[in-house]
């Protein structure tokens, strides 16, 4: 039996391209990576491994508590980091500003009959958050090379970006809340102006004004599902995502102890923030080129050796960026599988006919069903026959 070419495929077949050629563009990077970690003491750089894989399954957590604010129904906390990973994959095989690491969820969302409105602001809720947290961290990190006069135009200049970055999605998430109508206005004019473009090419346009009412009305219900449960439910996301910076601090200074340095905490912040600054503002997936040549001249700039710099910073991209870039497209082929299954969980349920799929919990259970077959409208002679 023949395999159907699916657009699904065809994406994973371009990843698979797009994989293979990072491996091989920054060959010799990886090998100076292995190389490197070969000379740390190896029960030290298994720490670092064991506190990465604790930051991999918390983000699972932090994306669960997001879920459970808006009193949506999540995958398995398992699932969820395995979608994390392929965030990281994806964002640097196919690189969009962020837009292509939400596409999984959306994909997930989908098959599970979840609305993808909420999913969107489970999303948009967990930038905030780590733009925010890491805010404070990088607050800490330029504070302390200020007060060693070390600081840079360029370090703050990409802080302020960020802040602002932060602020505009903080902003965006204010309108929803107090004004829909006015978010709802801001989005048709998008869409006209989008459907303008597609005209031109005879193409549809991407956001047509029922698309945007939905999602809006996706949108409210979930806001609605913050009022009333209050803002305290916030608080868990907030303690997971300081969590995961904590735990990202530990693996640089576990890599940095591998290699015999021991980083103070003002050193160990400002190095680790600023890298997370140029990880996040650099044009570059992922930062390649930005955040190591800034993290060895920071560390420099802190009175650690140089090469004692290079190597800490060589071990620490190898574990912080290679290495889960390499899981998140072994999570993706995990992915696909998982999507097919569903699909095939979807053709063993019988349609249901019913006005509009269900976005949230009922009794913990989520329907399958897919959501062109549950939205179908009943035939003339079903309706007679009743």
């Amino acid at each position: 039996m023949k395999s159907k070419i699916t657009f699904r495929r065809i994406i994973y077949l371009f990843l698979l391209a797009a994989f293979g050629y990072a491996l091989y563009s920054y060959q010799g990077q990886l090998v100076d990576i292995l190389h490197v970690l070969r000379r740390g003491v190896w029960y030290v750089l298994l720490a670092a491994v064991l506190v990465l894989g604790l930051a991999v399954y918390n983000q699972g957590l932090l994306y669960a508590s997001i879920y459970k604010v808006f009193n949506l129904s999540p995958p398995k906390e398992r699932h969820l980091s395995y979608l994390y990973l392929i965030t990281r994959f994806v964002s640097v095989a196919a690189p969009s500003g962020g837009v292509s690491g939400v596409l999984p969820f959306i994909q997930e969302a989908r098959r599970r009959n979840v609305s993808t409105g909420p999913v969107l602001i489970v999303n948009l809720l967990y930038l905030i958050l780590w733009y925010s947290t890491m805010g404070v961290f990088l607050f800490i990190g330029l504070l302390h090379l200020f007060l060693i006069h070390d600081l840079q135009w360029f370090e703050i200049s990409n802080a302020i970006i960020l802040l602002l970055a932060d602020l505009a999605l903080i902003g965006g998430l204010a309108i929803a809340w107090t004004s829909p109508h006015r978010l709802e206005a801001i989005l048709n004019r998008i869409g006209s102006l989008a459907g303008k473009v597609a005209g031109w090419g005879k193409r549809p346009s991407p956001l047509p004004p029922e698309r945007v009412e939905k999602f809006i009305g996706e949108l409210d219900d979930a806001i609605n599902e913050i009022r009333q449960v209050g803002y305290q439910s916030l608080s868990r996301p907030v303690l997971r995502a300081f969590l995961n910076e904590i735990l990202n601090l530990g693996i640089l200074y576990f890599v940095a102890l591998a290699f015999g340095v021991q980083l103070s905490f003002g050193v160990l912040v400002a190095s680790y923030s600023v890298g997370m600054l140029f990880f996040v503002m650099t044009p570059t997936p992922g930062g390649l080129g930005f955040v190591e040549g800034i993290l060895i001249l920071v560390m420099s700039s802190l009175d650690v050796p140089r090469e004692s710099a290079l190597v800490i910073t060589l071990g620490y991209r190898g574990l912080t960026f290679w290495l889960p870039f390499i899981l998140g497209f072994f999570a993706y082929r995990w992915f696909n599988h998982y999507l097919d299954n569903l699909d095939e969980e979807v053709t063993a349920v019988p349609a249901v006919a019913t006005d509009k799929p269900q976005h949230y919990k009922s009794n913990g259970v989520v329907s399958r069903i897919n959501i062109d077959i549950i939205s179908q409208p009943k035939q003339p002679d079903a309706v007679a026959e009743e």
